[in-house]
C-alpha cells in the first residue's frame, strides 16, 4: 500500500515537471533603439514568449510608466521563430514613444498575469539628444502604425521671410485617417502665421524609413518670423482612435518640435524708404489721363504685385508739384494665402486736382524691399508722369482762385494790403457795402438750411433701397441668402449649360475678370439646380450639397463644386481679381459640370 502511494506521488511530480518543462513561458521588453534624436519616435515592444499558445491570460498587460514620454502609437505584434529546431511563439504589443525634450528617460516595467502567475518585464532606459532641426524625424525603420510630423520649408529664414509649415499625419492603415479628431495647434509665438485651407482628398502614399505609409496633410501654414534668433514651434497634436488591449480608444499623437533660426535683415545697403517688405515684388504707377482741364480730377494709381509678406508693405508717398492738389489716398488689398504662399497685390488710388492750367510733372515714386533669394535690397522706381492742363494759368487768375495753398497765401496778403491802403485813404465805403451783402447772404443761407432740413428727411424716406434699383448687380449684398439672386431662371437644360461653358471659354482672355467669374457662378448654380431639381427660391449651399450626395454624386466632385463656387463669389468682389490662371479655372469648372451632368 505504501509502495502504491509513493509510486502515485512520484507520478504526479513527474507529470507536473514534464508540463512545466513542456510549457516554457517568459515575458520580456525589447527596445528598437536606446539613443534617439529629439522629436524622433522610438518603439518598445512587450512580448510573451512560449513554445505553445495553449496558455491563458488572466489579467491583460498593465502599461509601464513613461514619465516625460508621449505614446504616439500602438500595434499588436505576433511572430514565430525556431531555435535549435524548436518553435518559439512571440506575441505582444509594440508602443511608440516621443520625448518632449532632451534628457534620459525610463520606460518602466510592464506586468501581465498568465496561468495565475504574474510576469514582469525589465525597464528600458533611453537617451534623447538633438535640437529638433531635422525635417524627416522618422527616417529610421519603425513599427509604429501612426505618427504626426511637422516640417518647415526653411530653417534659417530672414525676419519677415515667408516660411511654409506643414503638419502631416502618417498611417499604415488607411482607415485611421477617418479616425482623427481634436487637432491642436502648437505654440507659434514669435511668428506671424497665415493658415492655408488644405485641398480636399490630399491623401498620398509615401515611403518612410523603407516602409509604406498613407499620409494626409491636416494643416498648412505660412509663417513669418517677427524677430531674429531662435524660434521654437511646439509640437502639434491630434487624437486618433486606435485599437488597444481594452478596445478602440482615442490616443493622442504628437508631432516633433521644429526650431527656426531667423536672421536679422542686413543693415548694409538698407534704403531709407524700406518699410520691412520681404519677398519678390514689382510696381506699377500710372494716371487715368494725361490731358485734363483746370479743376478736373486725375486718378493716380500705384500697385505692388508679387509674393511675400504683404502685411509690412507701405506704399510710396506721391510728391506733387505746386498747385496740384492731392487728396487722401484710398487703399485696396487683393492678396491671399495660397498653397504656394501669400501672393496678390496692394493698390492705392490718389485723386489729384490741378488748380491752374499749364504743364505739370509728377515725380517718380520709389518702393524698396528685401529679396531673400538674392539676399539684397531692391528699389523699384517709376517713370515721371507729365500732365497737360488746359485753362488759365496762375498769373492770370491770381486774384480769384484761392485753392492752391501757396497762391492762396499770396492773394490773401495782397488783399489785406489793399484793404489797409483803402482805409488809410478814406475809401472804405465799399467795405460797408460788401459787409452788408455778406451778412444778408449768411442770413439767407441759414434760413434756407433750416427750411430744407425736413424736406431732406422726406426725400430720404422716398429713396428706394439699393437692391430695388435697376442695377442690382452692382450693389448686391454678399450675404449667403442673396448670393444667387443674380441668377435668372431660364429653362435649364444641357444645351444651355454647354452654351454657357463655351461663352465662359471665350471670356478667359477678357480684361474684366469679373465677367468671367459672374458667368462661372451662373453655370455652377444652373448645373446644380438641374441635377437636384431645386429651384432658385430654395437654393442654398447646404441643401444642394446634401441632395447631390444623396443622388450619388462623387463627394470629391461635390467638394470641388463648392470650392469653385466660393472662389467665383470671392473673385467677383476682389479688387483686381484673384490673380488666378483662368485656363485652369475653366478646365476645373468644365470637369465638375461634366461630372454633375452624368446620369
Amino acid at each position: 500500500m505504501i509502495t502504491a502511494r509513493v509510486f502515485n506521488s512520484f507520478l504526479m511530480f513527474a507529470l507536473t515537471s514534464i508540463t512545466a518543462l513542456a510549457q516554457q513561458i517568459s515575458f520580456k521588453s525589447d527596445a528598437e533603439k536606446t539613443q534617439v534624436s529629439l522629436g524622433e519616435a522610438f518603439s518598445v515592444g512587450f512580448f510573451i514568449e512560449s513554445n505553445t499558445d495553449s496558455y491563458t491570460i488572466d489579467q491583460p498587460m498593465k502599461y509601464p510608466q513613461h514619465k516625460g514620454l508621449q505614446i504616439v502609437g500602438e500595434q499588436r505584434s505576433q511572430n514565430v521563430s525556431y531555435v535549435n529546431g524548436r518553435g518559439i511563439i512571440e506575441d505582444g504589443i509594440v508602443l511608440a514613444f516621443v520625448a518632449e525634450k532632451e534628457g534620459k528617460y525610463r520606460v518602466g516595467s510592464a506586468k501581465i498575469v498568465i496561468n495565475g502567475k504574474t510576469y514582469t518585464s525589465k525597464p528600458v532606459d533611453v537617451v534623447v539628444k538633438g535640437s529638433g532641426l531635422v525635417h524627416n524625424n522618422f527616417k529610421s525603420s519603425t513599427s509604429q502604425p501612426v505618427f504626426l510630423q511637422s516640417k518647415v520649408s526653411k530653417t534659417n529664414p530672414y525676419v519677415n521671410e515667408q516660411v511654409g509649415l506643414s503638419v502631416k499625419l502618417y498611417v499604415k492603415d488607411l482607415s485611421y485617417l477617418n479616425r482623427k479628431q481634436n487637432f491642436r495647434q502648437g505654440n507659434l509665438d514669435g511668428l506671424s502665421p497665415k493658415i492655408v485651407k488644405s485641398s480636399p482628398e490630399n491623401i498620398k502614399q509615401e515611403i518612410v524609413g523603407g516602409k509604406q505609409y498613407f499620409s494626409e496633410e491636416i494643416a498648412r501654414y505660412y509663417v513669418f518670423p517677427q524677430k531674429p534668433g531662435k524660434i521654437e514651434i511646439d509640437p502639434f497634436s491630434v487624437d486618433v482612435v486606435l485599437p488597444t488591449t481594452y478596445g478602440a480608444e482615442p490616443v493622442e499623437v504628437r508631432s516633433n518640435s521644429v526650431v527656426i533660426n531667423a536672421k536679422a535683415l542686413p543693415e548694409e545697403g538698407r534704403p531709407k524708404n524700406f518699410s520691412g517688405a520681404v519677398g519678390q515684388f514689382k510696381m506699377n504707377a500710372s494716371v487715368d489721363k494725361k490731358e485734363v482741364s483746370t479743376n478736373e480730377s486725375v486718378n493716380f494709381d500705384v500697385e505692388i504685385i508679387g509674393t511675400g509678406n504683404f502685411n509690412t508693405i507701405n506704399l510710396p508717398e506721391i510728391n506733387t508739384p505746386k498747385n496740384l492738389e492731392k487728396f487722401a489716398p484710398k487703399k485696396r488689398d487683393a492678396y491671399k494665402t495660397y498653397d504656394t504662399g501669400m501672393k496678390g497685390k496692394i493698390a492705392e488710388q490718389t485723386v489729384l486736382v490741378p488748380n491752374y492750367g499749364g504743364e505739370y510733372t509728377i515725380s517718380p515714386v520709389e518702393f524698396s524691399y528685401f529679396d531673400p533669394a538674392k539676399e539684397k535690397y531692391i528699389t523699384l522706381k517709376s517713370d515721371s508722369i507729365n500732365l497737360s492742363v488746359s485753362g488759365s494759368n496762375q498769373s492770370n487768375n491770381g486774384t480769384t482762385n484761392l485753392v492752391s495753398n501757396s497762391s492762396s497765401d499770396s492773394t490773401i496778403s495782397d488783399k489785406i494790403d489793399e484793404i489797409k491802403n483803402d482805409v488809410k485813404e478814406g475809401k472804405s465805403g465799399w467795405l460797408w457795402l460788401t459787409g452788408s451783402v455778406i451778412a444778408l447772404s449768411l442770413g439767407s443761407l441759414f434760413l434756407m438750411r433750416k427750411k430744407n432740413k425736413p424736406v431732406e428727411k422726406n426725400i430720404e424716406s422716398k429713396v428706394k433701397p439699393i437692391n430695388e434699383q435697376k442695377k442690382v448687380e452692382n450693389f448686391q449684398s454678399k450675404t449667403e441668402t442673396q448670393k444667387f439672386t443674380l441668377v435668372e431662371k431660364p429653362i435649364i437644360n444641357s444645351n444651355l449649360i454647354s452654351a454657357e461653358l463655351e461663352e465662359l471659354k471665350q471670356k478667359i482672355n477678357t480684361e474684366d475678370q469679373k465677367d468671367f467669374y459672374q458667368l462661372q457662378e451662373n453655370i455652377l448654380c444652373n448645373v446644380a439646380m438641374k441635377k437636384t431639381n431645386i429651384d432658385l427660391a430654395h437654393f442654398s449651399d447646404g441643401i444642394i450639397e446634401n441632395v447631390l450626395l444623396e443622388k450619388g454624386v462623387n463627394r470629391l466632385a461635390v467638394e470641388q463644386w463648392k470650392l469653385l463656387l466660393n472662389n467665383a463669389r470671392q473673385a467677383k468682389y476682389a479688387f483686381g481679381g484673384l490673380n488666378q490662371n483662368l485656363d485652369e479655372v475653366f478646365e476645373a469648372t468644365q470637369n465638375v459640370v461634366e461630372e454633375l451632368m452624368r446620369k
